[in-house]
């Protein structure tokens, strides 16, 4: 749930609280999650044009 809120645009502080989290170190955990999901897309685009002729 957490990650699926970040991906979809939520704040930290709000998913955090969502979660029972006390602290937002807890929830960054997530947002670590979803950063390395969008450099892998990100990644997997700039390969595609990259391997394009």
């Amino acid at each position: 749930m957490a990650t699926l809120s970040l991906a979809a645009g939520g704040d930290l502080y709000t998913v955090g609280k969502l979660r029972g989290h006390t602290s937002i170190n807890s929830t960054k955990v997530y947002a670590d999650v979803v950063m390395e999901t969008k450099i892998e897309a990100v990644k997997r685009i700039s390969d595609f044009f990259s391997t394009q002729h």
